[in-house]
């Protein structure tokens, strides 16, 4: 039987997931951690031990050394505010000016650095994909070595909206012929793709959010390598090494412990394709010539996203169909005084800007299984089919 969330069938978890039960269970029966972590009296080091416990357990998860520092913040885009706008101040207080290289596939927390980096004089530099999703890798690397000055790289490892995988491996190379910095969105990677907890160590920094895989809203984390040049955003006591300043939230960072432990001891990656291919396939083959799912020809794409466009129907038309049917999915547009804009993402993908207006996305939980799938598909094809 196919598990309801409120009465309601999710399928948004790239969008957000709900509370791992782990983290359901702790909230009303686990100890009160009211008292400040940075206070030397017993109620104050109890609290900063539930910190130093979680702490512990993300560097065994992930493998790191202490090359790599680590700081909580809010979530990930604070977290890359942080450390491009941080790496940005860093060097205009030396007088220089960096460049930032992102994709135009790239979360908004991302795309809209431009205007305030260009502020202070830095350079914004940008790049398209294919209509799979991926880019050409030679053509970065030379697109990197001809700009001046030093360079700081997003890499989107795992897209939210179109679920196209990027290969972490290429890092290597990246960093032994140009010598940028790198900075990791791996937001949408746990729980999607298998070995995501297996970082490479030629990126300089990595940025994960609770919220995306079953922890507190409000909470996220990123490692960062000792010898990555950057300001804190947020000033005050000093807190996480003045990497993060202000009272750590102590309910947050534990339930991210809760909730990755939760999620390693479930997850099946190919129990989740296998279970989400059963649901695309019969949406392909009901789709036919009248709509279609985006990069099915990626070199990789992750274990639980479903993106297709309905040609003719507005996302916001197909939105509110399943969700009078008590189906939440969500939409690659945004929506705004009740005009549908166009998917940049698709756009960049070489979507014509109608059938930008047009999709939708599907997300899965990580322990999406066969029998869910099987419930779930005749449910969502109903809704799809009035529209075709």
């Amino acid at each position: 039987m196919a598990r309801l969330i409120n009465k309601r069938f999710y399928f948004d978890y790239n969008a957000t997931s709900p509370l791992a039960s782990t983290v359901v269970d702790w909230l009303p029966n686990g100890d009160l951690l009211f008292a400040n972590p940075s206070s030397i009296h017993s109620s104050g080091k109890k609290t900063k031990r539930y910190i130093n416990e979680s702490r512990k357990f993300l560097f065994e998860t992930f493998g790191l050394d202490l090359s790599y520092r680590l700081f909580f913040h809010s979530g990930a885009s604070e977290g890359i505010n942080t450390l491009v706008k941080g790496l940005a101040q860093n060097h205009y207080a030396k007088g220089e000016k960096i460049n930032f290289v992102h994709a135009m596939v790239d979360h908004s927390c991302v795309f809209n650095l431009r205007d305030e980096l260009e502020l202070y004089g830095h350079k914004v530099v940008t790049f398209d994909v294919c209509e799979s999703g991926d880019f050409d890798e030679d053509q970065l690397i030379k697109t990197i070595k001809d700009l001046k000055g030093p360079t700081l790289f997003n890499f989107t490892w795992v897209n939210n909206e179109t679920g196209v995988v990027w290969n972490l491996n290429f890092l290597e190379r990246l960093k032994k012929e140009t010598n940028c910095f790198i900075h990791v969105d791996a937001v949408q990677a746990i729980g999607k793709i298998p070995k995501w907890n297996e970082l490479s160590e030629f990126a300089d920094a990595y940025t994960f959010s609770g919220h995306k895989f079953g922890a507190l809203k409000g909470i996220g984390f990123s490692f960062v390598k000792e010898d990555y040049p950057f300001c804190s955003m947020v000033r005050g006591g000093g807190q996480q090494d003045g990497m993060r300043s202000g009272t750590e939230n102590t309910y947050g960072i534990y339930s991210l412990k809760l909730a990755l432990e939760e999620l390693m001891a479930q997850e099946n990656f190919h129990k989740l394709v296998e279970a989400k291919s059963h649901i695309e396939n019969g949406l392909v083959e009901l789709l036919e010539n009248k709509g279609r799912v985006i990069a099915r020809n990626a070199n990789t794409r992750n274990g639980n996203t479903i993106y297709m466009i309905i040609p003719g129907t507005k996302a916001d038309i197909l939105i509110t169909a399943f969700d009078l049917a008590k189906m939440d999915v969500s939409s690659g547009s945004a929506c705004s005084s009740g005009a549908v804009l166009p998917s940049r993402v698709l756009m960049s993908m070489g979507v014509n800007e109608e059938d930008a207006k047009s999709a939708i996305r599907l997300s899965f939980s990580y322990d999406l299984s066969l029998e869910d799938a099987k419930e779930y598909l005749p449910k969502i094809s109903t809704i799809v089919a009035r529209f075709l």
